[in-house]
Parts: C-alpha cells; sequence; structure tokens
C-alpha cells in the first residue's frame, strides 16, 4: 500500500477532476498530521452561483487506482447534489 504525499495526492485529484462535467480545480489539499486522510479543496471555474469551492476527503493509504476512484467518487457525489440544488 501507497501513502501518497501532497504532490502526488494532488497530481490524482487533478486527474480525477478532468473527468468530471463542469470546470474543476483543485485548490489545495490538507494531509492530517500523522494520518492517511486528506482534505482536498476543489473550485468550481465559472460558478453559476455560490458556493463555487467544497472540500471532499479520501483516505491516501491504498493503491494510486483506489485513491483516483475515491475522489472521483467523492467529486461525482457532491455535483450531484450540487446540480439537484443549483441547476
Amino acid at each position: 500500500m501507497a501513502d501518497f504525499d501532497a504532490t502526488n495526492v494532488m497530481r490524482i485529484a487533478q486527474e480525477a477532476t478532468l473527468e468530471q462535467s463542469l470546470p474543476l480545480r483543485v485548490a489545495g489539499v490538507v494531509l492530517a498530521g500523522g494520518s492517511d486522510y486528506v482534505e482536498l479543496l476543489i473550485n468550481i471555474d465559472d460558478c453559476p452561483c455560490e458556493p463555487c469551492q467544497f472540500a471532499i476527503g479520501a483516505f491516501r493509504d491504498g493503491s494510486e487506482v483506489a485513491l483516483r476512484d475515491e475522489i472521483g467518487d467523492r467529486l461525482r457525489q457532491y455535483l450531484d447534489d450540487y446540480r439537484f440544488v443549483h441547476m
């Protein structure tokens, strides 16, 4: 099992955002000290209404594919809720 640093988590998260139907940008990564949990701050570019920034969490102790899938799942879940409320 891998334990990805902030740079690798950022890269993997950016790859996951490219798969979504909205223009998303990873604004930041926060690693919890001594933990495999990471928080990602995501911006929705050209956002039609607030909120245009949100956070999701993921665990970085699995494989790269598992982390990308988890981030993608969390993004889709947030964006489905966002679209239901705002579009």
